[in-house]
């Protein structure tokens, strides 16, 4: 019997979006199985008055997309707990991933998969809403 091919995705979801929807439907087709990891509110560093929501609410924001979620501290805390096939980022992420964390998977034969789904900022998006509105 085939062993089943375990994806990764990693990050804050904080708050969740319609960029995150779409970059974890577009994860969980690379695979059989997907996990989540979710930043643990100790290791988000997004700036003050975040993360908006506790780690478990965005886990349970995440849950309906996967077939599992963890708390992790990063990317590496993730990769160690879930030992997957694929790990998924979004496009913006291209360039960009912690030496430490791409000689991990390098190391374990982890595959690093950017999806190709449009980019949205949880910050913009915040900010766009704390300004004040008209009148």
């Amino acid at each position: 019997m085939a062993s089943l091919k375990v994806v990764l995705a990693h990050g804050c979801f904080d708050p969740l979006h319609i960029g995150h929807v779409w970059h974890l439907k577009a994860a969980r087709e690379l695979g059989d199985v997907l996990v989540i990891a979710v930043t643990k509110d100790r290791s988000v560093n997004k700036g003050p008055g975040r993360p908006v929501f506790t780690e478990l609410e965005r886990a349970e924001m995440v849950e309906p997309y996967c077939d599992r979620w963890v708390l992790a501290d990063d990317s590496l805390d993730a990769l160690i707990q879930v030992d997957p096939h694929l790990f998924v980022k979004g496009r913006e992420y291209q360039g960009k991933i912690e030496a430490a964390h791409a000689e991990y998977c390098a190391a374990r034969g982890i595959k690093i998969v950017f999806t190709d789904t449009k980019k949205y900022s949880s910050t913009k998006l915040l900010h766009h809403y704390d300004r004040p509105g008209p009148g």
